[in-house]
This record gives structure tokens, C-alpha cells and sequence, in this order.
């Protein structure tokens, strides 16, 4: 209650949710804030923190891995820091004279020889017969045998009778290995047409025939689409809110700004 003879100030007059505003809207825009870079960083913090570093979405543009990687598709690539036998990469394909990336199978890695074919049209790492039952049914074969140098991976596409890959330069191991320098990144997953990033199942049969070690099912960037979205909705909002409590703050003062109102007792006595 005002004392007689003293001003009413502004806070006086003031609801308590309003006289509270400040320690409203601090907090607000700090949240809101934190949730907005939250957002936006959160794919990038995940992709590093899985091993997907790069992330790099790219289209397919061949058919040298046949019906499981189609022509357009968006396939997610995954830091090529750990080549093995068995993983679908993505590599630049200027060492071969073509324009563009192809995505095909890595066979064979520096120091190995590989050799076509056995009896039952399986390819021979290192002596060690792979059986790839994910080829079609057109493997498109023929002898060949290349010992692999360092430093270089051995490629052959899954649809093997229409791939270009390894095999093209066959009789010249230098140019039929690309170097590891080539590899832009390892396919960990493949964009649908809803729009969602799926895991592609790992293929076993290196694994199988001991030449290669299973891997870790791959976490993806960005799995936590919906708790993204709704941290950068949430922040948005807290911005917003805490926005336009100030400028109606700064409004109601400049409103405010007339001749006080003063207590009567205190009108009064100055009569």
C-alpha cells in the first residue's frame, strides 16, 4: 500500500505476472535459444559422434549393383576410414577415365589377389572361395587373375554381367585397383520415398569365409527426427514469446510515460 505523500510508481500499478516479466524472459530466450541451435547442430553432433562424419548423400548413377541400388536412388555414405572386404563404397571414378562415382563392392584390398573364378563361378580372395549370394543371375565372367597393390581396393559390381568396374582393367593391376583416396565414403543406408533414411542390411559373405570382420549395425544421423523438430518448435516459440513480451514491455513504459499518478493524501496536501 503506497505511503501518503509518495509517487505511485510504474510497478505499483502493475499486474505481479507483469512485475515477474523479466525473470520470465531471460530464462525463455536462453531455452528457446539453446533448443533452436539444438536443432540445427543435432544431425551433425549425432554424425560424428556414430562415425558418419561426412554424411554425404549421393545418387546412384549406374545399374553395376543391379536391383538393390537402382538408378536415382539416394544412398547415405558413412566416414571410409576402415575399408573391408565386402562394403558397397562409393568412389570417384576419374583414375578410370569416367565422369561421375560409382557405387560397387570392395573385394579385395591391398596385398590381396583375387582370382576368377572356381568351378562354381565363385571368386577366389587370397585362395579363399566367397560365396555372394546377392549377385543376379548374369554374372558375365570371365578368368582373371590380380594381385592387388597397396594401398588399393579391388571393385566388382553386384550385377555382374552390366558393371563396369575392376575387371575393365584387369590386365593392368595398377589401373584395375583404385586407391583408397578414391573411396568418398561406405554406403551405410539408403533414402526412401517417404523420405526416411533405412539401415541396408549387411552382407555376411566375406564375413562367412573369414575375410572380413562383422561390423556394428551402423546408427544413422539424425535418428531422433521428431524430438528434433519439436526442440526446434519449442525454441521458436520460447524466441518468439519472449520477443514480444519485450516489446510490449517497452511499449506499456513508453505509453507509461506521462505525468505520474500520485497518491490523493499526497494531491492534497500539494494544493
Amino acid at each position: 500500500m503506497p505511503v501518503v505523500g509518495e509517487e505511485l510508481s510504474e510497478r505499483d500499478v502493475r499486474p505481479w505476472w507483469w512485475r515477474g516479466a523479466p525473470f520470465i524472459l531471460l530464462p525463455l530466450l536462453i531455452i528457446g535459444g539453446f533448443l533452436v541451435a539444438f536443432g540445427f547442430l543435432h544431425p551433425r553432433i549425432t554424425a560424428a559422434l556414430d562415425g558418419s562424419d561426412q554424411a554425404v548423400r549421393t545418387a546412384v548413377e549406374d545399374r553395376s549393383m543391379g536391383a538393390a541400388y537402382t538408378p536415382g536412388s539416394l544412398l547415405l555414405l558413412g566416414e571410409p576410414d576402415e575399408v573391408r572386404r565386402g562394403d558397397v563404397v562409393v568412389v570417384d571414378a576419374g583414375a578410370w577415365q569416367r565422369e561421375g562415382q560409382l557405387v560397387s563392392r570392395v573385394i579385395g584390398l591391398g596385398g590381396d589377389t583375387v582370382v576368377c573364378c572356381d568351378e562354381r563361378n565363385r571368386v577366389l580372395v587370397n585362395g579363399i572361395p566367397v560365396h555372394e549370394d546377392y549377385l543376379g543371375p548374369d554374372l558375365g565372367t570371365f578368368p582373371f587373375t590380380v594381385t592387388i597393390p597397396p594401398n588399393s581396393v579391388f571393385l566388382l559390381g553386384d550385377n555382374r554381367g552390366n558393371a563396369f568396374d575392376s575387371r575393365a582393367f584387369a590386365e593392368n593391376p595398377e589401373r584395375a585397383a583404385l586407391p583408397l583416396s578414391a573411396v568418398r565414403g561406405r554406403v551405410v543406408a539408403e533414402r526412401g520415398a517417404d523420405g526416411d533414411d533405412r539401415a541396408l542390411p549387411q552382407a555376411t559373405a566375406f564375413v562367412t569365409a573369414g575375410l572380413a570382420e562383422p561390423r556394428q549395425p551402423d546408427a544413422l544421423p539424425g535418428p531422433l527426427t521428431w524430438a528434433v523438430a519439436a526442440g526446434i518448435g519449442l525454441g521458436a516459440l520460447a524466441v518468439v514469446t519472449g520477443a514480444v513480451m519485450v516489446v510490449a514491455r517497452l511499449v506499456r513504459r513508453r505509453a507509461s510515460g506521462g505525468p505520474r499518478a500520485v497518491a490523493p493524501d499526497a494531491a492534497d496536501s500539494a494544493s
